[in-house]
């Protein structure tokens, strides 16, 4: 089995993780938020820290959807170069470009994200209504950072290539 293929067989089965574990959380979520509802209106009580819970479960909806976005493509982007550039060529260069700025910020805030996490251990921070240790909740922007930096850097990757083929432009192209 080529490397290239091991990769992509890496990348269908990190696709599954995700797409499982966003389900997983929007159920856990829906659920919660429905228990808050029910206790709110026939016990006239919210649950203990049940707030807090669907708040820092949400971190991690945000941080793993985000990423699964980068994967598809379909995060909040402005392609007007389209509009002033006309050759596959430099398209196929802007995209490198932006994919590979993406990549940089994007491993930028993976680090500083690692580094909150080093800091929430070291200070032993916990959560106001349980003591259930932040980093919990602040690993999901490092897991997503980790996750978006490798999409990124796939987009450059595969940008490049397209580029050195001289590949027609598509807008709407995926990794």
């Amino acid at each position: 089995m080529t490397t290239v293929k091991k990769f992509q067989g890496a990348g269908r089965i990190m696709i599954k993780m995700q797409r499982s574990f966003l389900f997983y959380l929007l159920l856990v979520l829906t659920l919660a938020m429905l228990a808050e509802i029910l206790s709110r209106f026939f016990l006239n009580k919210s649950i203990f820290g049940l707030s807090d819970f669907v708040g820092y479960t949400s971190v991690w909806l945000y941080a793993v959807g985000a990423s699964y976005a980068t994967y598809e493509g379909s995060h909040i982007k402005a392609e007007f170069l389209g509009v002033f550039l006309r050759s596959n060529r430099a398209l196929h260069l802007a995209r490198l470009i932006a994919a590979s700025v993406s990549t940089a910020m994007s491993a930028i805030f993976t680090k500083w994200s690692y580094e909150l996490c080093v800091y929430s251990i070291q200070v032993q921070e916990t959560t106001h209504a349980y003591p259930v240790p932040k980093v919990i909740f602040q690993a999901s922007f490092f897991v997503g950072g980790i996750i978006m930096t490798v999409y990124f850097l796939m987009e450059a990757v595969s940008s490049f290539t397209r580029l050195r083929k001289n590949e027609p432009y598509l807008s709407s192209e995926t990794l």
